[in-house]
């Protein structure tokens, strides 16, 4: 993924300007009322990380290979089936003035290792169509968002081949129950005097969309990275927050 960014940049340049002058393009209403926020903390020395932007910093984050479900190892029952003993993973917490979070993310995720059909914590028909190009992949992301103690959690799921190859559908998403959103990726830049530049293959960021297909966050995965926050409530943008957090600390968990 990182070589994936790097070729993007160079793209960028080669198209006569330097990258400080795009930015995403996404869309409505995220794109006329947001907050930017410069990530600090994703590249370089891993141990003892620390990500912020804006009010939000993670207090902790631990990577490591899931050796048996247990408290402090996992979710069991949750959202993944038993056999992921040996999945890489990554575990944090993202706080703010008034909230944390406990998140874990897995990776190499294949779709037989989620609960699909008649489980309570199944997939529900509305993002099904997220799989079906996506059979034989297994370079996925799969994550458990606590937001609350002992709450059921938020799934995210990401293709991330997908995300490079099918940049023009949906490659992911984000639910609990009956709530969901879907994850886009960007491949689409905005110049200074507003015209959009498309980039000619694979995605910068990712935009997540609500079930009426408003954009509500963004992230850009290019140098540190930013995060683009909507006007919504403060639960919805500490999802949001999480979210982006877990997709921008994603391609540490290959890359220690």
């Amino acid at each position: 993924m990182k070589s994936m960014i790097l070729a993007i940049l160079l793209i960028v340049a080669a198209m006569g300007a330097q990258a400080e002058n795009f930015k995403l393009a996404f869309g409505e209403p995220l794109h006329s009322q947001r907050d930017e926020l410069t990530v600090k903390g994703r590249m370089g020395w891993l141990i003892k990380q620390k990500l912020t932007f804006g009010e939000y910093r993670t207090a902790m984050v631990k990577r490591s290979a899931i050796r048996s479900w247990s408290t402090g190892t996992g979710f069991p029952g949750t959202i993944w089936v038993e056999h992921m003993e040996g999945r890489q993973s990554i575990h944090f917490s993202l706080v703010d003035s008034n909230n944390a979070s406990d998140v874990i993310a897995v990776t190499n995720v294949k779709n037989n290792d989620l609960m699909i059909g008649s489980h309570p914590e199944r997939i529900p028909g509305q993002l099904v169509s997220v799989f079906k190009y996506n059979e034989v992949q297994q370079n996925n992301l799969s994550v458990a968002i606590y937001t609350q103690r002992d709450e059921t959690p938020w799934q995210l799921f990401l293709d991330n081949t997908g995300a490079q190859v099918r940049r023009k559908d949906e490659v992911g998403y984000v639910m609990r129950g009956d709530s969901y959103y879907t994850i886009v990726p960007i491949w689409k830049m905005e110049k200074k005097n507003g015209q959009l530049a498309n980039i000619p293959f694979g995605s910068a960021g990712y935009e997540i969309k609500d079930t009426n297909g408003k954009s509500v966050a963004a992230v850009s995965l290019i140098d540190n990275g930013k995060v683009y926050l909507g006007n919504a409530n403060a639960d919805e943008r500490f999802l949001m927050a999480n979210v982006c957090a877990a997709l921008l600390l994603q391609s540490d968990i290959n890359n220690p």
